[in-house]
């Protein structure tokens, strides 16, 4: 080889150490990891079939609606910005004043219950994250609920 040649390929190795993991979304639909037996069975109401809310978003709710109305919201994170979805996932379990965390040792590779106006749980197997939130019951009985859930969705992956 040529010390041109050299050079070259000392280059590209170091640019290719030295780049960071891009971050390709799983193509899944949100909508297809649960189903609405699975949704109404784990909130004891019959829900409508899963709506897309967003490109990541999946959301089954309780017909009619209203204040009060019991609903499921599945995410899966994407990337944001230069983050990852882990690293979305380690700021949702980094300590905040009045933002209770609880951690979750049996979900997953790791997993968050984060408790603000309701409440969220987020869930981590390898690269994947999602977050599953559980509207129009009591806290203790929403993390069940979001629990039972996420079991189901962690079968799919």
């Amino acid at each position: 080889m040529t010390r041109k040649s050299n050079v070259a390929l000392a280059v590209g190795a170091l640019v290719l150490g030295c780049s960071r993991p891009i971050y390709a979304a799983p193509p899944i639909d949100p909508c297809s990891l649960l189903t609405t037996s699975q949704v109404s069975s784990a909130l004891g109401v019959t829900v409508g079939s899963g709506k897309a809310a967003g490109p990541r978003d999946c959301q089954w709710s309780q017909p009619g609606g209203g204040v009060g109305a019991k609903s499921v919201l599945l995410e899966i994170l994407g990337p944001m910005g230069n983050r990852t979805p882990v690293d979305r996932f380690n700021t949702a379990k980094m300590p905040v004043p009045r933002v209770v965390k609880t951690p979750v040792s049996d979900l997953g590779d790791d997993a968050v219950y984060v408790q603000t106006l309701d409440v969220a749980l987020y869930v981590k197997k390898s690269a994947f994250v999602f977050s599953i939130r559980v509207a129009g019951f009591p806290v203790e009985q929403s993390k069940a609920k979001a629990g039972a859930l996420a079991r189901d969705v962690l079968a799919k992956l």
